[in-house]
């Protein structure tokens, strides 16, 4: 049986003694390496120095305190963000007191994958640890709700956003000139700027003079609504 390889990142030094005791019994969790990190603007030396070991040790899941995910943020730690490439498999679990859910949706964006608090006892969290080294995501039940409401919050300024540029887009499209629109279908196919010069046998800066004129006519943003506006306007001419 393949055991699931754990590292445990947090401030509380109490709480880590609490899960290693618990995690001593567990068959399949092998718990590789923990660290206590209470300030991080002082001690990043040696928080650098773990990132380096947990690359070599390649763990399947990272329990990550939420305060210290915090501090990273806070310091724009570069270097220390920088080894997530380095870490390709790796899966994370935020461990907190509360959540917000903004904050939440943020974090998913981020990669991580579980959200546990630390008033729920150990046993969901060895619940929890299982579930994400399957690949699957771990909220509890009133953090579902919140984070779905959220999304579908978001869902909805987004397609209010994306109705309200497709009208006001498409009628402006006939402002384009034909070059302009071979450009536009040319993203709409998620090419480069170079692959679209090559295409057409320009040079990157008269396609980059291209898409600032398309920008500017039409009131598109960036290459996605660029891409999705063509689509549409494809699609009603047929």
């Amino acid at each position: 049986m393949k055991k699931i390889k754990l590292t445990i990142v947090t401030r509380d030094e109490k709480y880590l003694q609490q899960l290693t005791n618990r995690l001593y019994g567990e068959k399949d969790i092998n718990l590789l390496s923990t660290i206590i990190i209470k300030d991080l603007k002082s001690e990043v030396k040696q928080a650098i120095a773990f990132v380096k070991e947990m690359i070599e040790q390649q763990p399947d899941i990272l329990l990550l305190d939420q305060a210290i995910l915090r501090d990273v943020a806070a310091l724009d730690l570069r270097r220390m963000l920088g080894y997530r490439d380095k870490l390709p498999t790796i899966k994370t679990i935020i461990v907190g007191e509360r959540y917000n859910e903004e904050n939440v949706m943020a974090m998913i964006q981020g990669g991580a994958q579980g959200f546990f608090r630390t008033t729920q006892d150990d046993e969901h969290l060895i619940k929890c640890i299982h579930v994400v080294a399957r690949g699957e995501f771990w909220l509890d039940a009133e953090l579902t709700t919140r984070v779905f409401d959220e999304f579908i919050k978001e869902f909805k300024k987004k397609k209010d956003r994306l109705k309200s540029l497709t009208h006001l887009s498409m009628a402006k499209m006939d402002m384009l000139s034909p070059r302009e629109m071979e450009v536009l279908a040319l993203i709409s196919q998620s090419m480069t700027n170079e692959e679209i010069a090559d295409k057409l046998f320009l040079s990157s800066k008269t396609v980059k003079t291209h898409l600032r004129n398309i920008f500017a006519k039409s009131g598109i943003r960036n290459r996605v609504e660029a891409a999705l506006v063509y689509t549409r306007h494809a699609l009603m001419l047929h």
